[in-house]
């Protein structure tokens, strides 16, 4: 790039900025007017004391009106004033096919155009066309639009980094991002929330975004390897193709607790879309928890225990035969039986030798005229009929009873001469309506239990018995017995409560993201294609980062079986860029079976793993640490534990200068600096350095706990410290001494 072209960016930088600066006034006097009217409007209705409905409802929906583009407006100005600071990050000179001439195209956050020209300054990295600035280098290129397919040839591929107006560098590249951008991105200290990677989508992420062909995208990929970022991405992209049918209110992130939730939180407003409905599974679970006479066993209860070093084995089956596909299809049977067979053997109802419902008439209903309503309802419909047959019988019961009391000359007064017989048909009745309410209900909680207490789940599914059967039985008999729903029981439960009452159905959800999907069970899945009945899905997860021991969680294959949904496409990410390379190397010995990982040629200092000869020593290495990763720079800092209950140990003994922080629950923030948290809150959240906690033979021995410390090791970007007292860990052992060393440089 000679001195010319750089003077002619320059200029250009400047023309655009003139322009930025100008619509925001005019987007700021049109809001101001705006608020204007808006005021006006109220002030005279109020004035003329109101009017009649019809008046009323002009009204609402002129105002209605007014504030949506009053919003708009004021999204605009806001947008227009990021603009300010960066207003595009690459170029792409693009010659169509039969055209003489290329045109320059710029790519930023958001469109702009030349208000005199009506031209395009600016192209959105949504729009069709930048698809080709992340998609080629020079030479040949196309892109889809509503037109067809447009070819042509670009001819030149130039990228900016623009901070507060300025240009900081900018350079001529090929097919790929430059590995000199995400060098400068990946080389920064992390901030305290995960940012917009807008300027560094890669190919394969940049197919992941745009995809519109399938309902149903799995993402596969290791840690750091944009599987998240790419998602939201995603979701701002389908904002941007469909404003008139998807809004922000009809897009929902399940994120694995609201810590990440809070992380993820400012992507999309920094690519100019409001945030997106955010929730976690266990929000669902909680709200249904609230309605049972039993107490649902948390997640944080149940992670802790199970990450102790040697939990209840029985425990252990439990919750293997709860997670395993053979409780789901048993339950899947089961519930086939109840929603077909269950008033097969329902007696006729009879009143004094009259039947008022016919045996015949149970199944009639119950598979026929009913039949799409689930269980509970119908029973209750049926019952409504029944009632209503009855009423007649009453009132003649009733008549005969008055005349009775009226013979006998027993009273005189009318009012208790009714009252009277209404209590004597009552009781002789009493066998009738005790009868119908027997048959007519159905208790959830109460059918759940006697799946085990009495070997209903396979004696009517016809399935053989498994080895832990009894055990089972005996352990959910006992938990139940307490009061207790225990966490490997929640989702099956809430799925057979959901078939036989009915799910609350969300069907203004029209996209669903779910992140971390790789700690989802069947059942899981299951109750969210319930939930959720008219969206699409984007479902993200890396199989190595599963953090929940002994739970069966379903895999991608298994997902897309219980969405019910035949249109998708699986997605492997392969390249990771978190990491250091060095890093990212121990990550992967720690998992020898796993895939190839490849990542960002970025190199930094070896990990340290340091072996330290009692935990009170181990406390004043980490604090000597933490005060030496801070000196040098590195603003965020993980100090990782395996439990809860170790963090809360270990959060005393750090010296309190630094400002360390506590993140022991689910629903607590993310914060910046210093943080001590247990593994299973860490996901998905990255550090500048990460220090883990006791990494030694009693912590991570079993095979479940290698994926878990992987999962904590990758969580650095660029600094990465073990500490052990005794033995480490026997994946630690069994390292190549050349991927670590046993002394730090500080």
């Amino acid at each position: 790039m000679n001195q010319q072209e750089q003077n002619f960016e320059i200029d250009r930088l400047a023309k655009t900025l003139r322009q930025v600066s100008e619509q925001i006034q005019i987007s700021e006097q049109s809001s101001d007017n705006q608020r204007d009217t808006l005021q006006a409007t109220l002030r005279d209705y109020w004035k003329s004391g109101g009017g009649n409905s019809t008046d009323e409802a002009q009204f609402i929906e002129t105002m209605d009106r007014q504030r949506a583009l009053s919003t708009h407006i004021h999204y605009s100005a806001r947008h227009l004033h990021k603009m300010l600071k960066s207003p595009y990050f690459g170029r792409i000179d693009f010659t169509e096919t039969d055209e003489r001439r290329p045109e320059m195209i710029y790519i930023g956050i958001g469109s702009l155009s030349d208000k005199e020209t009506g031209s395009f300054l600016i192209y959105d990295w949504r729009a069709p066309v930048a698809s080709m600035f992340y998609d080629y280098g020079q030479g040949a290129a196309a892109y889809h639009c509503p037109a067809g397919t447009i070819t042509g040839v670009i001819s030149l591929k130039r990228q900016f980094k623009i901070v507060n107006g300025q240009i900081e560098y900018m350079f001529d590249s090929d097919l790929k991002i430059d590995d000199e951008i995400l060098q400068q991105l990946l080389s920064k200290s992390a901030d305290d929330k995960m940012h917009t990677i807008v300027n560094s989508i890669q190919r394969e992420q940049n197919q992941i975004i745009r995809d519109q062909a399938h309902r149903v995208l799995f993402v596969e990929g290791p840690a750091g390897s944009g599987k998240t970022s790419a998602a939201l991405h995603r979701v701002a992209f389908l904002l941007y193709q469909d404003r008139a049918g998807l809004t922000s209110q009809n897009v929902l992130i399940l994120s694995p607790n609201h810590i990440f939730g809070d992380y993820i939180s400012s992507v999309l407003p920094e690519i100019g879309e409001e945030n997106v409905v955010q929730m976690t599974f266990q929000d669902y679970v909680a709200r249904s928890a609230a309605e049972m006479p039993v107490q649902f066993e948390a997640r944080t209860t149940y992670l802790e225990y199970m990450l102790t070093p040697n939990p209840d084995p029985k425990r252990v089956a439990n919750i293997r035969f709860k997670s395993s596909e053979f409780f789901c299809q048993a339950l899947l049977r089961y519930l086939d039986r109840l929603a077909s067979d269950r008033v097969d053997n329902y007696p006729a109802i009879t009143v004094r030798g009259e039947t008022i419902f016919y045996q015949d008439e149970w199944r009639h209903y119950y598979t026929g005229s009913f039949a799409m309503m689930p269980p509970v309802l119908r029973l209750e419909k049926i019952k409504t009929i029944i009632q209503k047959r009855l009423s007649e019988v009453i009132q003649r019961i009733r008549q005969e009873k008055i005349e009775e009391i009226i013979i006998a000359g027993e009273e005189i007064n009318e009012k208790v001469i009714k009252a009277l017989a209404r209590i004597q048909t009552r009781d002789e009745l009493r066998a009738t309506t005790d009868q119908l309410e027997q048959l007519t209900t159905l208790d959830v909680l109460n059918e759940y239990k006697q799946l085990f207490k009495h070997n209903r789940l396979l004696t009517e599914t016809g399935l053989a018995i498994p080895a832990d059967w009894e055990i089972i039985q005996k352990q959910t008999c006992a938990f139940l017995q307490k009061g207790l729903l225990p966490y490997e029981d929640i989702p099956p439960f809430l799925y057979f409560q959901g078939i036989l009452q009915g799910f609350p159905a969300k069907p203004d959800i029209k996209h669903v993201i779910i992140d971390e999907a790789q700690d989802y069970t069947s059942f899981q899945y299951k109750i969210l294609a319930q939930l959720f009945p008219n969206c699409s899905w984007t479902i993200v997860g890396d199989p190595a980062q599963a953090v929940q021991p002994y739970l069966m969680t379903a895999s991608f294959k298994e997902a897309s079986t219980s969405i019910g949904v035949e249109n998708t496409l699986l997605f492997r990410l392969t390249k990771s860029y978190r990491s250091t390379r060095e890093i990212q190397a121990l990550c992967q010995a720690l998992l020898p079976d796993a895939g190839e990982v490849f990542s960002v040629n970025r190199s930094g200092p070896l990990p340290v793993i340091v072996q330290v000869q009692q935990s009170r020593e181990q406390t004043a290495v980490i604090a000597s640490t933490i005060q030496a990763m801070l000196d040098q720079g590195w603003r965020s800092i993980g100090v990782i534990t395996k439990t809860a209950a170790q963090a809360m140990t270990v959060y005393p003994t750090i010296d309190h200068t630094v400002r360390p922080s506590l993140v022991t629950k689910e629903d607590d923030e993310f914060y910046r600096g210093v943080v001590v948290m247990p593994a299973y809150l860490a996901k998905g959240l990255e550090f500048d350095a990460v220090l883990v906690v006791n990494a030694d033979d009693i912590n991570y021995s079993h095979d479940q706990d290698r994926h878990i410390l992987y999962t904590i090791c990758t969580r650095a970007l660029h600094r990465l410290v073990l500490y052990y007292t005794d033995t480490p860990s026997p994946f630690i052992a069994r390292l190549d001494p050349a991927l670590y060393k046993n002394k730090p440089d500080w």
